[in-house]
């Protein structure tokens, strides 16, 4: 039993990690029923987005953190903007631009990967390719804003959708997104460097077996769930977000702007999973690639199910359990298992309660 309290950290810290992913799953799902795949996605580029301002820029970590917070709120509503947006309601102007940049992005990502490997990035013409790389999003976000504020088009036709479509959207979002991190940093594992992080990062602390970067997942954690369910609970836009959870047509009949508040969502979770990412990352100390938000992402899901889709606290709860699951089972009985041992114990608990832990009875089931 002396290794326990050093498991029970490592799974404390596990799960503080799977909560602030399982947030964005939830929060999405809680409003537009979409089980949003590519949100592990969003937790890779936050990670590689703080590991360009750590190791490339050498800015501190904090502020490497509220970097990747913003560049990932980007992509969040880029990604809904472009992908899901259309499911939901359809706008000429907004539609076209959505499918140019999508071709756009691809297109021109592809031609920085085709230079990367020709060893040619650094002349006139990778120069621009590497311009509209960066250029492409920042206008695809700006007519999002626009279109979102409703300044752009007016309403064309209105599109019907089932739950099948917007998953698959959803996957091939997730593999899309994949592909572009693969092109842009290479299939090669990254880590950051440790001359770039504060020392006290790796000291323990006096008489607990505590890292001091445990702590300060704890501490980023408890910070942000607190402050995300003040957010929440408190202010109009808050209430606003629990109307359209409830019943979306009535919120919109109510003069609420739906889409600017699923837009909102997607921003809240995209910044919450970026700093996710960088905690993570720096956490187990490295191993950052295109695919490493796959088994964190997978992870975090099954916390979300298991504590009550759409419920923000039910999400914490499942994101702990399955983090200190995975932690003690791999300790004491074998590492080569540790995702088992964690989807078993969500099976088990949603077997008995298939509306999750915090869920309600009777609304719809994980």
């Amino acid at each position: 039993m002396e290794e326990f309290p050093g498991y029970l950290v490592n799974g404390l810290t596990l799960g503080a990690v799977y909560a602030l992913i399982a947030v964005g799953y939830t929060m999405v799902y809680g409003i537009i029923r979409l089980i949003n795949f590519a949100h592990g996605e969003i937790f890779m580029f936050g990670t590689f987005f703080g590991l360009i301002m750590v190791n490339k820029l050498g800015l501190d970590l904090g502020i490497a953190l509220l970097i990747a917070m913003a560049g990932c709120v980007v992509i969040g509503v880029l990604l809904d903007w472009t992908a899901y947006l259309p499911l939901r309601r359809g706008k000429r102007v907004s539609d076209l631009l959505s499918t140019a940049g999508i071709i756009g992005m691809g297109s021109v990502t592809f031609g920085v990967f085709l230079l990367r490997q020709k060893q040619e990035l650094d002349t006139p013409a990778g120069g621009i390719l590497t311009a509209l790389l960066f250029a492409a999003p920042a206008m695809l976000f700006a007519a999002a804003m626009l279109e979102t504020m409703g300044l752009m088009g007016r309403p064309g036709r209105s599109l019907e959708s089932g739950r099948m479509s917007a998953l698959i959207t959803a996957i091939g979002m997730s593999l899309t997104l994949q592909t572009i991190a693969m092109f842009i940093w290479t299939p090669y594992p990254y880590s950051f460097s440790e001359s770039a992080l504060p020392g006290w990062l790796n000291r323990r602390l006096p008489g607990v077996p505590v890292l001091g970067k445990e702590l300060l997942v704890w501490i980023a954690a408890l910070g942000l769930m607190g402050v995300l369910s003040l957010f929440v609970t408190y202010t109009r836009v808050g209430k606003a977000m629990r109307a359209c959870s409830q019943d979306k047509d009535t919120a919109a009949l109510m003069g609420i702007n739906v889409n600017r508040i699923i837009l909102l969502t997607f921003a809240i979770g995209s910044a919450l999973a970026a700093v996710a990412g960088i905690l993570y990352a720096v956490k187990v100390g490295g191993n950052i690639s295109f695919r490493m938000g796959y088994y964190p992402g997978v992870i975090a899901f099954a916390a979300a199910v298991l504590g009550g889709i759409g419920n923000m606290k039910g999400a914490c709860l499942g994101g702990l359990i399955l983090g200190l699951t995975q932690s003690i089972c791999s300790g004491y009985i074998s590492s080569e298992y540790d995702f088992a041992f964690a989807f078993g114990a969500m099976i088990l608990v949603i077997l008995v309660r298939p509306w999750g832990l915090l869920g309600k009875p009777g609304a719809a089931r994980a």
